[in-house]
């Protein structure tokens, strides 16, 4: 378990600058630090968006959902992002247990100003001369802006060298990673496998049965399911064609920064728009889609049967489907095209299919593994 810093305070109070800063000082001192900007993951979580309030609760809970994976897995992470809303923040830090917030505060008309000389970046340009329009939603005008009541460290910067303030949050830093240390280590490249077919089709099962076993091989493995997935963003949003699109693109997201971070990943989602599932082979070097097949009545049945408890149980450790709810049934899924491995689950059982899923992996993991020793050659060259 690592730490996680979030830098709040409204649009042009300084936050990417502190946030890219301190991220800079700590990788120089070996802490393999993440910056989460949300700008940045908006361009692909929500690549046309509506800022509706929705949208907006959506994507903050991906934001600390991401936040979460990654401290679990040990990588540091460091969040950019206003998150006017007091609740986003607390939601954070109740489920990252090393956490801290870092207030900055700047009168508005000194972020206004600096918004207006912003030339280029992650960030929305020019974002306060929407404020005040019929619908626009800018933190501080439109919207209230709701500073931290818990805030572990405070920045004016309007009256603070940047440089002092960077200091500070680096301390903060630091004082988190006390219990296990920095956190120093040599850089690591991780894979991803999809997992998708219909629902009933076995995803669950062999998600879980390849984790264990690589898990035997000392190969440690982060599963990423859909439906935790659905139930940590929605909440109690109804799902709609736009938050099912947030939602898989959240997941793709997800698991990509999870493998830049050298974690291997698999990732169990029917996932119906196979561009849900491309989008994650574009963001993901060492990546294989799995595709399985099975007719659609014996899934049928299978989902009946795990959904209202009456079959065998599952193999995962948890489970994230109530029993009450009724069999999921997909009419539109789209097969993947050019899969890196077909198993055809009514056919073959589930050791003959789990060894194919498990060499796969393998071939996956050994890849991940020479290219994770040839940047740390590379490194250990650079710095001799």
């Amino acid at each position: 378990m690592s730490w996680a810093i979030w830098i709040t305070g409204l649009p042009g109070s300084g936050k990417s600058v502190l946030a890219r800063a301190t991220a800079a000082e700590l990788r120089a001192g070996g802490a393999p630090v993440v910056v989460l900007e949300l700008d940045e993951i908006r361009k692909i979580v929500t690549p046309s968006p509506t800022f509706s309030d929705t949208e907006r609760d959506v994507v903050y809970h991906a934001l600390v959902y991401m936040a979460a994976a990654l401290t679990e897995s040990g990588t540091p992470v460091i969040i950019d992002a206003t998150a006017h809303r007091r609740a986003w923040r607390e939601l954070a830090r109740r489920l990252v247990p090393r956490f801290a917030e870092v207030q900055l505060f700047c009168p508005l008309e000194v972020c206004r100003e600096r918004e207006r000389q912003r030339m280029h970046g992650n960030a929305l340009s020019r974002i306060y001369e929407r404020a005040g329009r019929p619908g626009a939603l800018v933190p501080g005008v439109d919207v209230p802006y709701e500073p931290s009541l818990l805030a572990e460290l405070a920045v004016d910067t309007r009256l603070e060298v940047s440089s002092i303030a960077v200091r500070k949050i680096v301390a903060l830093a630091r004082q988190l990673a006390e219990p296990s240390g920095p956190g120093v280590g040599a850089p690591a490249v991780g894979w991803a496998i999809w997992i998708t077919g219909l629902p009933g089709s076995g995803k669950t099962t062999l998600a879980w049965g390849a984790a264990k076993a690589l898990a035997a091989r000392s190969v440690r493995v982060r599963v990423l399911e859909l439906a935790e997935m659905r139930r940590a963003l929605l909440g109690d949003h109804p799902e709609s064609d736009a938050t099912r699109e947030i939602v898989h693109r959240a997941l793709a997201y997800t698991a990509k920064l999870l493998t830049e971070a050298g974690v291997a990943v698999i990732v169990g989602a029917t996932s119906p728009r196979r561009a849900w599932r491309e989008l994650a082979r574009d963001l993901i070097t060492h990546f294989a889609e799995v595709q399985l097949v099975c007719p659609r009545e014996i899934c049928f049945e299978r989902e009946r049967a795990t959904r209202w408890g009456l079959g065998p149980q599952q193999s995962e450790p948890h489970s994230f489907l109530p029993a009450t709810d009724a069999p999921d049934i997909v009419l539109d899924y789209e097969q993947a095209l050019c899969p890196e491995l077909t198993l055809h689950t009514d056919i073959h059982g589930l050791r003959g299919t789990l060894e194919e899923l498990l060499r796969l992996a393998l071939r996956l993991h050994s890849a991940a593994t020479v290219e994770t020793y040839s940047l740390s050659s590379r490194r250990l060259s650079a710095s001799s």
